[in-house]
């Protein structure tokens, strides 16, 4: 996980701030979207409100007790959360070493933009209220589940995203050094596609040719010393930082 997004997410749990200016409630929705769909049954607590509201992402614990007693307050309220195939930020898994007691919570963040439904058919809309609990809370259940219309259009947007932070730092003198997906290097290499790292490519031809910049391939082979000279140079280049959102 890239280090600023590491800081974004203890940030927001261990002092539950979201700062606005790091645009931390986009930073971790772009991270969620990007982790594997899981279909697990979790839990989230409200003090008053019967109804979860739409977001960016939500958060919820995968301990009913936490949600019953940390979370949930007066009569109001456990929700028993049915996840199908949604993307999910397992917080202790990622920075559990880092935020002391918050591990207790057992966190899960799950991605937003997606519907509650009453029953596991998907068919019916809302939030379907069972009997109070021992606690005298109210409490309900409901499936969860994102459009396969909202899925695509979200890793479009993360890869759209992905491929305009790695232009913005390339230095255009270098254009000349990068013919292949394998010429592009950042840390955290990983974090970067094929995909991404082809359409990094496919917009760096294109600006070599908007700037008649493209060479000539035969011809920079005759020239043999100067060529290998570039190359040691391009070897040479410290790795980009790219920060995956």
């Amino acid at each position: 996980m890239d280090e600023f997004v590491e800081e974004v997410l203890i940030e927001y749990v261990k002092e539950q701030h979201l700062d606005r200016k790091k645009n931390a409630e986009i930073v971790i929705s772009e991270f969620c979207s990007m982790q594997p769909p899981l279909s697990i049954t979790i839990y989230r607590g409200h003090t008053k409100t019967p109804v979860i509201r739409p977001g960016l992402w939500y958060s919820a614990t995968t301990d009913i007790n936490i949600a019953t007693h940390e979370f949930a307050g007066g009569h109001c309220c456990v929700f028993i959360i049915h996840l199908v195939d949604v993307p999910c930020i397992d917080i202790n898994h990622f920075i559990g070493d880092k935020i002391g007691a918050k591990q207790d919570e057992k966190e899960i963040i799950f991605l937003g933009g997606g519907t509650f439904y009453k029953n596991n058919k998907l068919t019916e809309e809302g939030f379907l209220e069972l009997e109070m609990d021992e606690f005298s809370k109210r409490k309900f259940e409901c499936w969860y589940s994102l459009s396969n219309q909202h899925v695509r259009q979200s890793k479009i947007q993360v890869v759209k995203n992905n491929v305009e932070r790695a232009l913005g730092i390339i230095d255009p003198e270098e254009y000349d050094f990068i013919n292949t997906i394998d010429d592009l290097v950042f840390d955290n290499n990983q974090l970067l596609s094929n995909e991404e790292k082809q359409q990094v490519l496919n917009e760096i031809i294109k600006r070599k040719v908007k700037g008649g910049k493209r060479r000539n391939t035969k011809k920079s082979k005759v020239k043999g010393g100067k060529k290998k000279s570039k190359r040691r140079k391009r070897k040479n280049i410290k790795n980009r930082r790219f920060i995956e959102a």
